[in-house]
């Protein structure tokens, strides 16, 4: 076996699981880092013997919310720290402004949530039709999205890394496509941020959703709702709550007063110009201390390019080995992220097998879905595939 380098020796000491499994479904769940564990542990004991750490919570929201911010090239104040991506992305579609006819454009590929939520606008009488943009293979054409779009779509949503197939969704030519017909552009980017570099700003999305248990390596609980700042003023939230306002306990706590000191004024809802306009109630405390310490694992183990390469060239080499088996692999060499699908008839069963071995990957319909990170080996890669390997022998 090769030497592994310094960094990622610590990465595979911190976490627990990565000495244990083959570890290969972060596009479903993240393993967590022993100081995220000891974090949530540490808040729970607090809790147990000295009652809520109310102000610490605070203090740590604020913190995660800032951290997220850099991750995805955002400012604080357009990130919502919400319970779910889902949550976030149905929120976010409800504030928009639709008019009479008004249609929205979603992509076949995307995770169900988008989906789901936008046949909710129609049965809402939001929108008076759901198109989706079909996929022709692994990814969706440009043109199925031109041919849908007109000037009457509100939004156009789209994944930027399809979940099964692993495509990347080229969100600048949406964008531009978005600019010509006065549309919105919303992007799930749950299966790209902590594995890929994300920029909000430089992809032009309007708003994007993510959560917190996939490659960021955190507990459930936890989503984030990025909201452009342009966009902020015109969306119109359909709910609200006693966090959601200007003069919140948060906002309060973070200017220096005592968050209770003063009763909060019922006799009017003013929203804040931030998108903590989003955040109705407390947020799931434990999960936010699991969180902040995750990030901040990935942080202290990351260089610049670091985990995309590393974790490319894993991706890379399944891709490669799988083919050299003849597997069909459905996902584009061009435009991989950090998953690796291929066809199988019982995907099923190929997973349970390996399961037996010591190899976590995804079942999905007619798909085994591989989905490393930057704490898998070339070594973990290869035992993966020697495993498919004999399963192919013995389907032979």
């Amino acid at each position: 076996m090769a030497a592994m380098s310094d960094w990622l020796s610590e990465a595979r000491r911190g976490i627990e699981l990565a000495g244990r499994k083959v570890y290969l479904d972060n596009a479903g769940a993240g393993p967590l880092p022993r100081q995220s564990v000891e974090a949530m542990m540490g808040f729970l004991r607090v809790w147990e013997v000295e009652g809520e750490p109310w102000e610490l919570l605070l203090s740590h929201v604020e913190e995660l919310r800032r951290s997220y911010s850099s991750i995805i090239g955002a400012r604080p104040g357009e990130v919502a720290i919400v319970p779910s991506a889902s949550y976030g992305l149905g929120q976010a579609l409800l504030g928009l402004d639709y008019e009479r006819g008004s249609n929205i454009v979603v992509g076949g590929n995307n995770f169900p949530s988008s989906i789901y939520a936008a046949h909710a606008l129609r049965g809402r009488g939001l929108v008076s039709e759901v198109r989706i943009a079909r996929a022709r293979g692994a990814c969706i054409d440009y043109g199925e999205y031109e041919r849908l779009v007109d000037d009457l779509t509100v939004a156009i949503v789209a994944d930027y890394v399809a979940w099964l197939t692993g495509c990347v969704e080229d969100l600048k030519a949406l964008r531009e496509l978005a600019d010509r017909h006065g549309a919105v552009l919303v992007s799930d980017i749950f299966h790209a941020v902590g594995v890929i570099p994300v920029d909000v700003k430089s992809l032009g999305v309007d708003i994007a959703v993510a959560g917190s248990y996939k490659w960021l390596l955190g507990p459930h609980g936890v989503g984030f709702l990025y909201v452009d700042e342009r966009l902020l003023s015109d969306l119109k939230p359909a709910s609200s709550g006693w966090l959601a306002v200007k003069d919140s306990v948060l906002k309060r706590f973070l200017s220096g007063e005592k968050p209770f000191e003063r009763p909060l004024d019922t006799s009017r809802l003013e929203l804040p110009g931030d998108a903590t306009m989003f955040e109705w109630g407390t947020w799931a405390s434990v999960s936010v201390e699991g969180v902040l310490e995750s990030i901040e694992f990935l942080r202290r183990l990351d260089a610049p390019g670091r985990f995309e390469t590393h974790t490319s060239r894993i991706a890379g080499m399944i891709q490669e080995g799988l083919e050299e088996l003849g597997f069909e692999v459905i996902t584009p060499r061009d435009r991989r992220a950090a998953i690796v699908s291929f066809k199988a008839r019982d995907s099923y069963r190929i997973a349970e097998s390996l399961y037996k071995k010591g190899i976590v990957v995804s079942a999905r319909p007619g798909l085994v879905r591989i989905s490393p990170h930057f704490y898998n080996t070339r070594e973990e890669a290869q035992t993966l595939l020697e495993a498919l390997g004999h399963i192919k022998k013995s389907e032979a």
